[in-house]
């Protein structure tokens, strides 16, 4: 973030199982992007890089491999995604209270067309309980936001819901905010995101998730999206660059 963020450090360098059930899926019979991101991230204190290198197994067991400040998520051998401690480098926006991020549901382009109306963050065949049901409807140009009550599943032991489901409150919300400024049709990817927490966001809390886009670089699309709580603090944010799949 602008205001400069210590690196993050590994905490445990080490070998970690992880799995990712079916039901978190983003594109069709693969991981969400983000789920997977905060998977990687909860073994790092502070902000972290990854970059998303093939397509996330689901059901499947895999491994994420931490050294140093950096890690790893391997499946059978072959390297699915890599991290490296990071900074947070993103502006962020002026914070959007629980009840406009609610009225901009409302605009949600996805309930007209939708690219992959069975994901977990954001699909519109998936109800509410089942999926995340983060509709991010438009509030201005390249800007959207919804409104988001975690699961108390989603919580831990304290309630604090878990990174991997704080990672995929921060994922598709980015991809809405560049498809409003430059009508994207084609199906997009999350390729890379820096992400970092640094307050508990508490499961049957009131929330507003926002995105907005960067810019674009021919089939790279670049954006931030941030998690904020009713007094307007920032929870969690994330910057993305997302990749264009041409038909």
């Amino acid at each position: 973030m602008a205001n400069g963020i210590a690196e993050a450090i590994v905490t445990n360098p080490t070998t970690h199982d992880a799995r990712i059930a079916s039901r978190f899926n983003g594109p069709p019979n693969s991981g969400n992007g983000g789920y997977a991101v905060g998977l990687i991230a909860k073994h790092f204190d502070g902000a972290v890089e990854v970059t998303l290198k093939r397509p996330i197994p689901l059901e499947t067991n895999m491994m994420v491999v931490t050294e140093g400040r950096s890690a790893a998520l391997f499946h059978d051998g072959s390297e699915i995604a890599s991290a490296r401690a990071a900074t947070l480098d993103v502006a962020l926006p002026e914070a959007v209270s629980f009840q406009e991020a609610a009225a901009a549901r409302a605009e949600f382009a996805g309930y007209k067309a939708h690219p992959v109306p069975d994901c977990f963050v954001c699909g519109t065949h998936r109800h509410c309980g089942d999926g995340m049901c983060l509709f991010s409807g438009r509030l201005a140009d390249g800007v959207v936001a919804s409104s988001w009550v975690p699961n108390e599943e989603f919580g831990d032991a304290d309630g604090h819901v878990v990174p991997e489901f704080v990672g995929a409150a921060l994922d598709c919300p980015g991809a809405w905010a560049f498809i409003d400024k430059y009508g994207i049709e084609d199906l997009v990817v999350l390729g890379r995101m820096t992400f970092e927490q640094f307050a508990p966001v508490h499961a049957g809390g009131r929330y507003s998730v926002v995105g907005w886009a960067l810019g674009r670089d021919g089939r790279k699309l670049h954006c931030g999206t941030a998690v904020f709580d009713v007094e307007g603090n920032v929870c969690a944010a994330a910057k993305h660059t997302w990749l264009q799949l041409t038909k």
